[in-house]
């Protein structure tokens, strides 16, 4: 189990659980979480505008 103390920031937490940037496993975790939030922001414009998958 990872220990959280002294951690004050999301940045540090980030950091923590998935390196420092540029390595790969923080890459790939930058990765996935923007294409998340891509496809959250469609989702709710899909919503919006009232379109289906039909």
């Amino acid at each position: 189990m990872t220990d959280y103390k002294g951690i004050n920031t999301f940045d540090e937490l980030i950091e923590r659980e998935h390196g420092k940037i540029g390595t790969d496993s923080r890459n790939t975790y930058e990765e996935r979480s923007q294409m998340f939030i891509v496809s959250e922001m469609l989702k709710e414009a899909r919503k919006e505008s009232k379109l289906t998958q039909e």
